[in-house]
């Protein structure tokens, strides 16, 4: 279907991109490549899109779901136990892929090369029937991310998984 009819909601990826940040906690590169690799990996599984709502209706739900996403990257990062570099910088890196559509949409230009936006529209799984998936996905990814940052505020010390 293309990136410019749907894609996975920004929210999501940068509610996934809290857990990469949470897990290397205290390795911002890899917390960033992590949610890179989260990115890619959420792309592949079926999710929203429709291309009978075309560019204007998909901006229309983009604009919504950025302004969220970018609510959720500013309470993540104040609920973080500091230092948050890893935290925001897997968050970053789970969204990145998807920085073109806002600067389409603001800038009137894509930031990523050609070969770049191929990979990303070929990797896309899409359908209307997606909001499901999308709907799930975010508010098990945000009950997840709540459970890790809220622990980690408990115990002091900055969010991750332990095994113990």
């Amino acid at each position: 279907m293309g990136h410019t009819t749907g894609a996975m909601f920004v929210t999501n990826h940068v509610l996934a991109g809290s857990l990469a940040g949470s897990v290397f906690r205290d390795q911002p590169v890899a917390a960033f490549c992590t949610g890179i690799a989260t990115h890619v990996l959420m792309d592949l599984t079926p999710h929203w899109g429709d291309a009978t709502i075309g560019k204007d209706g998909f901006f229309e739900v983009a604009k919504r779901d950025g302004v969220l996403g970018l609510a959720a990257l500013t309470l993540i990062a104040a609920a973080g136990v500091p230092p948050r570099r890893a935290l925001v910088a897997g968050m970053l890196g789970a969204a990145l892929l998807d920085a073109d559509k806002p600067c389409e949409f603001l800038l009137g230009f894509n930031p990523w090369p050609r070969w770049l936006d191929r990979f990303h529209d070929w990797i896309q799984r899409e359908s209307p029937e997606g909001m499901r998936t999308e709907v799930a996905t975010g508010v098990g990814l945000a009950t997840i991310s709540a459970a890790v940052l809220a622990r980690a505020r408990l115990r002091g010390r900055r969010p991750g998984v332990s095994c113990g």
